[in-house]
């Protein structure tokens, strides 16, 4: 145990003794948020505010400390001439960085014009044990701490604040978006027999109940169209899927994604959709769908007003790659899959080939700019339905902002036939190794049997999006508690 920690907790018995609660149920008086006096200030009125004390500057009899209240900052003044002797030494004796005191006094302005509150009453209303890790407004260099202890990043860094507070703003404003358009709002289960509408790697539990094994979502599909199934026309979730994947600065196997589901629509009008989305929701939370991306070394205007390009997915290979993959044969496909170590569990298929070598050497500093990049082969997407004019592709569409794909797409497979022959198809690259093959879901496949109308389905990253938004390039700064390597915990250390 530091010492640091025990001098505290001595402070912290010492007021137990001297019949002083550390830790009240509340202020001695309503409280006035700090924001709403910051903006709005009146010299000489009285005023009770309560926060963190993130800084403390002695000059003698004078103190002058600051106080954070909900990520505003504001200063105080303590002055031993002002206030009753026994109030400023039980200042001085026992409140610390990091302790949340209450405080009233009069608002002035001092000679260099900072807003400040002349303290005549402190009440301590939760004794910090610990010290801030750094000084309030500094970052907080070890990753180990940031991300671990999320909660003293956001305490300490204001910019750690505003990611946060964009990243609830976004969720925030595409509930109201998806709402303004007529889409109900549902939930799916969570905890899964059969997982499905992605090619990933589930987690699994075993239920005691049930005697089961069972799977976390990786994807909000399938439950997701059941209630197109049932008669809903419009529907989304907002939820975390899980899966059990890399984790690098684009991916965590927790994350949060929008699907939504609507009804006699396509894949055009999904773009539509998310293009106009995408652009709303980023006004309505920046002000401007004008945002700075770094792209490599450089920082990268981005503009997310519609409309967004398209290209197709073999025509992106000729434009950004001068490689023309749709006259390749085979042999030569896979001369390039082994020039850039590309492996395709369960057999070599040509159209999940084309797809992993597309990821792995089309120029994403070429889909910085908003780009749709779209009709990709059939067998690479076995919830799609095939191009309406080309039986070889599926309609489907990715969403790439700042060289990430954020969102995924397709004109939704509804022949419960087909979708059944695809599920076999997957099986059976399953048996051959492919661990991210798609399981058969009968019970998926007898909902479709029951008639799902024409449908166009969208899959939207939202910790990616706020990325774009916030111009960090690593998705562990904008989920609040990434998955890191757990450590042991020592309590004789603490």
């Amino acid at each position: 145990m530091s010492s640091e920690v025990e001098l505290r907790r001595g402070i912290r018995r010492r007021l137990v003794e001297l019949n002083v609660n550390p830790y009240p149920h509340v202020p001695k008086s309503k409280v006035i948020p700090v924001r709403s006096i910051v903006r709005s200030p009146t010299p000489g009125s009285y005023v009770n505010v309560a926060g963190r004390v993130v800084g403390v500057r002695r000059h003698g009899a004078l103190v002058f400390f600051d106080l954070v209240d909900d990520g505003q900052r504001i200063q105080c003044s303590i002055s031993r001439s002002d206030v009753d002797k026994e109030l400023f030494n039980f200042f001085e004796k026992f409140v610390d960085l990091g302790d949340y005191v209450y405080v009233a006094g009069s608002l002035y302005y001092t000679k260099k014009g900072e807003l400040t509150i002349a303290v005549s009453d402190v009440q301590l209303l939760a004794k910090a044990l610990r010290s801030p890790p750094v000084k309030w407004g500094h970052r907080i260099l070890d990753p180990e701490v940031k991300y671990r202890k999320r909660y003293l990043d956001i305490m300490t860094n204001p910019q750690a604040r505003r990611v946060f507070e964009v990243r609830f703003k976004t969720i925030e404003e595409i509930r109201k978006f998806m709402w303004s358009k007529g889409y109900i709002e549902v939930e799916t289960p969570v905890l899964q027999p059969i997982y499905g509408g992605a090619a990933a790697r589930p987690f699994k539990t075993h239920v005691w109940a049930l005697d089961t094994e069972w799977y976390l979502r990786i994807s909000l599909e399938l439950y997701l169209k059941r209630f197109i199934v049932a008669g809903f026309n419009k529907v989304f979730e907002i939820g975390k899927n899980f899966r059990n994947e890399d984790i690098d600065v684009e991916h965590n196997p927790e994350f949060t994604m929008m699907e939504s589901y609507e009804a006699y629509a396509d894949y055009n009008d999904v773009m539509e959709l998310t293009e106009e989305l995408v652009s709303t929701v980023a006004k309505k939370v920046l002000g401007t769908d004008a945002v700075e991306y770094p792209v490599g070394r450089e920082v990268v205007k981005i503009n997310l007003s519609p409309p967004y390009r398209r290209v197709s997915l073999y025509d992106a290979f000729r434009e950004f790659a001068g490689l023309d993959v749709e006259s390749l044969p085979d042999d030569k496909l896979i001369e390039y899959l082994d020039k850039y170590s590309v492996r395709i569990a369960g057999g070599y298929d040509r159209g999940r080939a084309v797809v992993k070598l597309f990821d792995r050497i089309v120029g994403r500093e070429h889909l910085v700019q908003p780009t749709f990049v779209v009709d990709f082969p059939k067998s690479s997407s076995p919830l799609a339905k095939p191009h309406r004019s080309r039986p070889d592709l599926a309609e489907r569409f990715e969403l790439y902002i700042g060289g990430m794909e954020l969102a995924n797409a397709y004109t939704e497979l509804n022949d419960p036939e087909l979708q059944a022959s695809f599920f076999r198809e997957e099986e059976a690259r399953r048996a051959l190794g492919d661990l991210e093959a798609h399981p058969f879901d009968w019970d998926f496949i007898e909902a479709l049997e029951h008639g799902m109308p024409p449908t166009g389905g969208l899959g939207l990253g939202i910790d990616r999006l706020v990325m774009i938004y916030t111009g960090v390039n690593s998705i562990k700064e904008v989920i609040p508690f990434p998955m890191i390597k757990p450590r042991e915990f020592e309590a004789k250390n603490q």
